[in-house]
């Protein structure tokens, strides 16, 4: 400083003091920098009066600021997806792009995740993969009609009264709320129903081993009967969440890996349902807590609260799992596959043409959307975040068998089969899904028969062969066979790619606004844990764990743009008419016959005042993966 300006009461300069360096009470001696040059050694102590100000209603403080990429790796990643679509672009005004297998690579962020190892992608997209005009505005339409819905949506939220209105003030305009779940939603029986006629029908499986159960859940009883007894009567089912183990936590977001029993109720007049038993959500090598109907009566909160950390988790799974994973990604290297080796006037190239109709384009825009390498949208959603989602999907791949899964063996596996004895009533996707197998695998038989005289005539069709070696080889889908030699093979191949492509992805896609649209009934995340101690938790801890009303429009946007209705049903495949015409027109007449008697099984279940299950009616069933 100037020793002029000492002592006179002019402004010598100014220096910053910042106040999250000081502590309240204590004294601090700070050495700053004035502006103008000079040094200024001074002693501060703050001292706080009042406690720090709470923001009022309305207000947001921002706490923190976590992006996902520093700035070299976000660089380095849009440089990666700025050659693609340049490519894509290229391929689009050029000769065209051929279908081409490609693997993810590793984020540099998370560089121990082996994204090369999940099922290979046809990068960049060929032009005819892209959608149409029609296909384009039909999408832009469904996104218009979400947002024009949002309107006046503050104003009803004001305007709620009920402690779960809020979550319904999505609900306007476009978006029809599901009257009947929401006033549902809450009781066992509901939660036990979704299993079987909802959005992931893939869990449920018949409690045949004791060393399934865990030792806190041995004591729990339903209807005078022990979880033994049950299990000897047929009567115990399990769903086992094992998947979720392992999952990297994301801060801010809570998941478990329960364990839910439930049991087949027997009802008067000889009917029965499934019933809640118990759950289980840790796993821990001490006493873990079970939530059972029994403890309901006395914490009510903490059983809701269970029940809604198992479907968070159910959600979870069957996003990354059996959506996203078995069905889109999976399915893709047999599109490719089919295009490389199989020549358009090739039968089998004929007969599953329309079944891969937009798989591609819609696989593509997945991957620049739902689990981009920079901004993923399932990342703020979903309790796994995208990458602990993507890393539960890696650890069930490996060992995933393609043949293992084909609809009956994977119901087998679980301990359905087609003469239901299991004794469980109103498995809809179970009994539905039979008789659609069923006709699918006489058209794929007819068809087969058609084209192949013999088994030495389908081992000495090198474009076969060809096209199965690059889906079990280079498309990494595990449990393809490598060579098909037998027409009995390439029948259930066959069938199983059709069923996957159709049936399957119909019944865990199109179900999700139903069930997804109304955040409480299954959230995708949770903000806390179940708490501990011996008390029943508030009803406001309940609901201070759900994603706010006003930030959920992600998870109701996204179940209202993928339950976008296809134009392409199965019924209106046409691939063997005029190839195989009788074999096109017996697939076309059993089809009508089905949609025909699960109409009329649904019209019974309204008179009853139940649920119909629309999902596999042919006339409800995509041909392809297409949304």
């Amino acid at each position: 400083m100037d020793r002029d300006t000492v002592g006179q009461d002019d402004i010598m300069g100014t220096a910053n003091v910042n106040l999250d360096e000081l502590t309240s009470g204590k004294e601090k001696k700070m050495a700053l920098d004035v502006q103008g040059g000079g040094t200024l050694n001074i002693r501060l102590c703050l001292k706080m009066h009042d406690q720090p100000k709470e923001p009022e209603e309305g207000e947001k403080v921002v706490k923190e600021l976590t992006l996902p990429f520093l700035a070299p790796v976000f660089q380095s990643e849009l440089d990666a997806i700025r050659n693609e679509f340049t490519n894509l672009i290229t391929s689009f005004l050029g000769h065209g792009q051929k279908y081409e297998l490609s693997y993810m690579t590793r984020l540099r962020t998370h560089p121990d995740v082996a994204l090369e190892e999940m099922p290979a992608a046809c990068v960049p997209m060929p032009t005819p993969e892209m959608f149409t005009p029609h296909k384009t505005g039909r999408i832009m339409q469904r996104l218009m009609e979400f947002i024009g819905s949002q309107a006046q949506i503050m104003v009803r939220l004001a305007q709620v009264k009920g402690i779960w209105d809020p979550w319904k003030a999505n609900f306007s305009g476009y978006l029809p709320a599901n009257e009947k779940l929401i006033e549902e939603w809450q009781k066992d029986e509901e939660f036990c129903r979704q299993y079987l006629q909802g959005i992931n029908p893939m869990l449920l499986t018949v409690c045949k081993d004791q060393s399934q159960i865990p030792a806190e859940m041995l004591e729990l009883k339903a209807q005078g009967k022990t979880t033994q007894q049950l299990m000897e009567e047929n009567r115990l089912f399990i769903v086992d969440y094992e998947p979720m183990l392992g999952v990297p936590a994301t801060p801010g977001k809570f998941f478990y890996a329960p364990i839910v029993l439930m049991y087949r109720e027997e009802l008067a007049g000889g009917k029965s349902r499934l019933n809640m038993l118990g759950i289980q959500l840790t796993r821990d090598k001490g006493e873990n807590e079970v939530y059972s109907p029994e403890s309901a009566k006395t914490h009510p909160n903490k059983y809701m609260f269970a029940k809604m950390h198992v479907q968070s988790a159910d959600n979870n799974l069957h996003q990354f799992l059996y959506h996203l994973g078995y069905t889109h990604l999976g399915m893709e290297p047999i599109v490719v596959a089919m295009h490389t080796h199989l020549p358009p006037d090739h039968p089998i190239h004929r007969l599953l043409l329309p079944h891969f109709k937009d798989t591609i384009g819609i696989n593509y825009l997945a991957r620049h959307s739902l689990v981009s390498r920079i901004f993923p949208i399932t990342d703020p959603m979903f309790a796994t975040s995208t990458v602990g989602g993507l890393v539960m999907f890696l650890k069930e791949w490996r060992k995933y068998n393609f043949m293992d899964m084909a609809f009956p063996e994977e119901l087998k596996r679980r301990g359905f089969d087609e003469a239901r004895s299991d004794g469980l009533e109103d498995y809809f996707f179970r009994d539905d899904g039979f008789k659609l197998w069923n006709v699918y695998k006489t058209y794929v038989t007819g068809m087969v028969n058609k084209a192949y005289t013999s088994d030495k005539a389908v081992a000495d069709d090198q474009a076969l062969q060809k096209f199965c070696q690059m889906i079990e080889g280079p498309g990494q889908l595990h449990g393809f066979p490598r060579e098909i030699s037998t027409k009995q093979l390439l029948m259930d191949c066959l069938t199983n790619i059709i069923f996957n492509s159709s049936a399957q992805h119909s019944a865990i896609n199109f179900p999700q606004y139903d069930y997804y649209s109304f955040i409480p009934n299954r959230p995708a995340q949770l903000s806390s844990p179940m708490p501990d101690g011996p008390n029943d938790m508030l009803q406001s801890a309940v609901l201070e764990a759900l994603p706010p009303p006003q930030f959920t429009a992600l998870q109701v946007l996204l179940s209202y743009m993928l339950s976008m209705p296809s134009q392409t049903a199965i019924t209106g495949v046409e691939a063997m008419k005029e190839v195989y015409p009788e074999v096109h027109e017996k697939f076309n007449k059993e089809l009508k016959d089905l949609s025909k008697e699960i109409k009329t099984r649904n019209e019974g279940l309204k008179g009853e005042g139940k649920v119909a299950y629309t999902y596999l009616d042919p006339e409800n069933v995509a041909m392809s993966i297409d949304i």
